[in-house]
């Protein structure tokens, strides 16, 4: 018997273990021979994997890879291989990673879609990047450059008004419905978001205060957060980045979080999204206030064969996220967001290193499964400390893939409209 991942168990195959939905709730019994119904019903309840006789999962990912066409096949282990080529796939979950990543592939390319949206070419890279290049300006520290960005740059009344109404104990649903429905693009937002497939409730809800009373204070407030924060970068002008792409990379990383975290009981999804479309805004200031600069910096991460904020730390002595990190704190947004974020690359340094780890796995993801880019054109390494940690099914990695492809283009369309282009 093996554990498998739910999109290959079929009809006939018998459970080796007794099957539990996430929540704990038990499904079925060990020797069960399943049928169609069991298998809608497992995919029903979000089970990611399941135990099975005579199955394990290398081999049924392996049979599925096989029956490519060994043109197909080729093509598309050249562009996995070189994706790969600095994570460590000595790690189960990056070997699993590496397996969708084939498969998914193999998908676009049957399906006539380019499969290597992002080619990794470096001549390309340094014509585009020539575009910032120039000289060596004196090198501001992550809060200077903060401080600089601030000063020319502030976040809208509202999301002052938010952070108030959030530190004052006796604030109330009906007072955070008033502060956001007082901004009309807010509140449109939020509520497109609400009806949408990320939350899928069965019946419409037109008001923000019913958003309230079914999500939570907390947890639309921070949304409210996070979608200010986005309206104040969105239309930044940084011609080194195709900001289409990046925020598509934003948001995919943020609905892989969501999806991860959803399956550990007692977590605030809403969080883990917002920390995951948040993860890189550190790179936009050093784009936006010191391009001649981050010319540079990328220049040096094509040419050495780098992560991109490896990079940074070697031309700056410090990195995007720590950035984000100091601009988070300038815009008093909670301090387990700004942990999160200032340390998705480091998940093992943060104080707390299971919710930090969320954020460096869904990144992962994000670059593997070519959602969009950001400026990494390679998958880094996977922090073994923080995935075991984070103590997750390794099947939930297709699962939040699936899901996360089910929801993207359209949450992308809701946030950044006209942006939500074919992937």
């Amino acid at each position: 018997m093996g554990v498998i991942n739910i999109q290959d168990v079929k009809p006939k195959m018998v459970l080796g273990a007794d099957l539990y939905a996430p929540n704990g709730r038990f499904l079925l019994p060990k020797g069960t021979q399943l049928t169609g119904k069991h298998v809608r019903i497992m995919t029903i309840w979000g089970v990611p994997e399941a135990d099975i006789d005579g199955c394990d999962r290398e081999q049924t990912m392996g049979e599925a890879i096989a029956q490519l066409s060994p043109q197909t096949l080729e093509a598309c282990e050249a562009h996995a291989s070189e994706l790969f080529s600095r994570a460590n796939l000595g790690h189960e979950a990056m070997r699993e990673l590496y397996q969708i990543t084939l498969l998914r592939c193999a998908e676009r390319t049957i399906h006539g879609l380019d499969p290597t949206r992002h080619e990794i070419d470096a001549g390309a890279t340094k014509a585009m990047l020539n575009q910032c290049s120039g000289g060596m300006d004196d090198i501001p520290t992550a809060p200077e450059l903060v401080q600089r960005h601030l000063s020319l740059a502030s976040l809208p009344d509202i999301y002052y008004r938010i952070v108030e109404v959030l530190g004052d104990p006796n604030s109330t649903a009906t007072t955070i419905s008033d502060v956001i429905s007082k901004d009309v693009s807010l509140s449109a937002k939020l509520l497109k978001l609400v009806n949408s497939p990320f939350y899928g409730f069965p019946s419409k809800i037109d008001s923000i205060t019913r958003a309230v009373a079914l999500l939570g204070f907390n947890e639309l407030a921070m949304l409210a957060h996070g979608i200010s924060v986005i309206r104040h970068f969105q239309d930044m002008p940084i011609t080194c980045l195709d900001m289409q792409s990046f925020w598509k990379h934003s948001v995919a990383c943020g609905l892989l979080a969501r999806a991860l975290a959803g399956r550990r009981p007692g977590l605030s999804e809403e969080r883990f999204f917002v920390a995951g479309l948040l993860h890189d805004i550190g790179r936009l200031i050093m784009l936006k206030e010191m391009p001649h600069i981050m010319g540079k910096v990328l220049l040096h991460a094509t040419e050495n064969n780098l992560d991109t904020w490896r990079a940074e730390r070697d031309i700056l002595g410090y990195d995007h996220a720590a950035v984000a990190g100091h601009l988070m704190g300038e815009w008093c947004m909670p301090v387990d967001l700004r942990n999160m974020v200032a340390r998705h690359h480091h998940p093992d340094l943060a104080d707390n290193v299971f919710e930090a780890g969320f954020i460096h796995l869904a990144d992962i993801m994000t670059i593997a499964m070519d959602m969009g880019c950001s400026g990494s054109y390679r998958v880094p390494p996977l922090s073994a400390g923080a995935w075991d940690v984070l103590d997750l099914p390794q099947g939930l990695l297709v699962t939040s893939v699936r899901q996360t492809d089910r929801q993207l283009d359209e949450i992308v369309s809701m946030f950044f409209s006209g942006q939500g282009n074919e992937r």
